[in-house]
């Protein structure tokens, strides 16, 4: 996925850059291209912004563990809004999300450089523009009037008798089920040592030594997740401006 979680890239990148896209900065909403072949275009019609973040990988994300997501982990689990969540949507968060990752999948669609584009481009740019969450509703009704869609939503949602009753919150609940079922990784060497069905190999348990030996990759990569799910300063510059909420408008990055 490009940027947080947006639009997929199904040209190999998923297996050889762990489901990212394999560039520094994802290039969203006006992009040509997929994966690591992905431009801003040409002339004219290049786009001006790249998305601000690296993309992450999506391995494993749908794990009842993890509680924050984003490199600026500006999305998480807390009650900070009486809503379960702490998110750039705030309150205005819908009822009814039922994972962090349908949680995410909520703001690609509201990001200017990952998928909305500018205010006077399209109406969900326009209406986002006014409150975040005003875009939601139209990006439901585009879904729900597509036959196809509506039809397989009717399906798989026991309280969805009629397309009309499709929200956004059953299309980021079905997105959030997608990446927890389908991008789980359970077999890598790594795993299959620790169940006693292969040993690793002489460099890879080098590798397990320095790991949680005198490289102390482990104070912070702990767990069965391998994360402490904290954010440390590791002395290394950004690559690009980063992520802000709507009340700190500086161009900087606090990830």
């Amino acid at each position: 996925m490009h940027g947080q979680l947006g639009a997929p890239n199904i040209d190999g990148g998923n297996t050889k850059f762990g489901s990212g896209d394999g560039l520094p900065l994802g290039v969203g909403e006006g992009g040509i291209g997929l994966g690591p072949k992905r431009t801003a275009g040409e002339g004219e019609n290049r786009i001006e912004r790249r998305v601000p973040r690296n993309a992450p990988g999506l391995w494993n994300l749908g794990a009842r563990d993890v509680r924050v997501l984003m490199h600026d982990g500006r999305i998480s689990v807390s009650n900070s809004y009486g809503n379960g969540f702490n998110t750039p949507a705030e309150e205005w968060l819908p009822e009814g999300l039922n994972s962090l990752l349908s949680v995410q999948a909520l703001f690609p669609l509201t990001s200017e450089t990952e998928m909305r584009g500018e205010p006077e481009e399209n109406e969900v740019a326009g209406a986002v523009n006014q409150r975040l969450d005003y875009g939601w509703p139209i990006i439901a009704k585009r879904v729900r009037t597509i036959p196809a869609y509506g039809e397989k939503f009717v399906a798989a949602f026991d309280h969805i008798q009629h397309p009309q009753d499709v929200t956004i919150v059953d299309i980021a609940n079905a997105i959030g089920a997608f990446v927890a079922l389908e991008f789980r990784s359970f077999d890598s060497p790594y795993d299959q040592a620790l169940a006693g069905r292969a040993p690793l190999s002489d460099q890879q348990q080098r590798g397990q030594e320095i790991f949680f030996g005198k490289g102390n990759c482990a104070s912070c990569h702990s767990g069965p997740l391998f994360t402490d799910q904290s954010f440390h300063a590791m002395g290394v510059p950004p690559i690009g401006p980063g992520r802000t909420r709507k009340f700190d408008l500086v161009a900087r990055d606090v990830g």
